[in-house]
């Protein structure tokens, strides 16, 4: 995948203005002190969804024809993804289709029904749903709408960086989630074009860190299992065209424990009063373990994902 251009992020803003919130970026003292960092937290919990990614889903399907849409869409997802298409659908008057783990977050499958698609359960993680959804795609000749690798998705990812930089000077570095490596790509392309001195982050479970030994090794890796309670990250495959990219924006990744996204959770909703998933919360655990490895002060934003938290699950936050 070629990285993103000015015109296809400056659009992208366009095309979702008023179809989904301007997020706040808020500072917290209380995160600042515990990370030894200026912090500003770019609040996607905040978002129409739960989540960052109603922002990729409008962009991607505003700019499909018509004869697209008519046949309606289908994708696969982990749940975020899924919703935010599904809210997009209904917002657009179209039929969707949308392949979750048969594992999926019971909330999150339950908001995709109440956005009126059709949640189909399929496989144990979100590669063998995927791989449903495109039979699925081809047997009903609907329009697969890939969850991250799409240019016009990671550019409507890459407005969450437009906003931060517009309301933050002199930034030094970005730390963003990374499940297949959508909003991170947006995020880095933006980011390299309008400040490239910018330090760009990654952050990745470490019982699904795919995209972390792909660096490491210098080549697309696929894990043998995953095991993780953040399912926004839970990917085997590495795709190799992202993985590109991504080389070529991203400074840095790092990994975190399950029990330091429980701990993230429990700090952002006890001092910050935001409530955030797990998959949410990987930026701010890597800032609170201290694995950011930034000089004392830097100015630093966290994207926070998602907040689509089941509170009716097995998951427990000692608050």
């Amino acid at each position: 995948m070629k990285r993103l251009i000015r015109d296809e992020l400056e659009e992208a803003r366009r095309a979702i203005h008023g179809l989904v919130h301007r997020t706040p970026l808020l500072s917290s003292r209380s995160v600042s002190d515990a990370c030894g960092l200026e912090i500003w937290l770019k609040a996607e919990n905040l978002q129409k969804t739960g989540s960052f990614k109603p922002r990729g889903a409008f962009n991607k399907v505003l700019h499909l024809d018509v004869r697209e849409r008519e046949r309606g869409v289908v994708t696969a997802s982990a749940g975020n993804h899924g919703q935010a298409l599904a809210y997009v659908a209904r917002h657009l008057r179209i039929s969707a289709f949308i392949v979750m783990p048969e594992k999926a977050n019971a909330s999150k499958v339950a908001a995709v029904r109440s956005y009126g698609a059709e949640a189909i359960l399929r496989g144990s993680v979100w590669d063998e749903a995927y791989a449903y959804s495109l039979e699925l795609a081809s047997e009903k000749g609907l329009t697969h709408v890939h969850p991250f690798k799409d240019p016009y998705i990671m550019a409507g990812q890459g407005t969450i960086a437009l906003e931060i930089l517009e309301n933050v000077s002199d930034l030094a570095a970005v730390i963003v989630p990374i499940g297949g490596g959508g909003l991170i790509g947006g995020i880095a392309s933006a980011m390299k074009l309008y400040r490239p001195e910018v330090q760009v982050i990654g952050v990745e479970a470490e019982g699904a860190a795919n995209m972390y030994r792909s660096h490491r090794e210098g080549r697309a890796v696929e894990l043998d299992e995953v095991s993780t309670i953040a399912d926004g990250l839970a990917t085997k495959h590495t795709d190799p065209d992202v993985f590109t990219l991504l080389e070529t924006v991203v400074d840095d990744y790092v990994t975190v424990s399950d029990d330091e996204l429980r701990e993230a959770i429990r700090f952002l909703l006890e001092r910050a009063k935001l409530l955030t998933e797990p998959s949410g919360a990987a930026g701010a655990a890597a800032a609170l373990t201290g694995k950011l490895h930034l000089p004392r002060g830097t100015k630093t934003a966290i994207v926070l994902g998602g907040g689509n938290f089941d509170v009716k699950g097995k998951m427990t936050i000692s608050i």
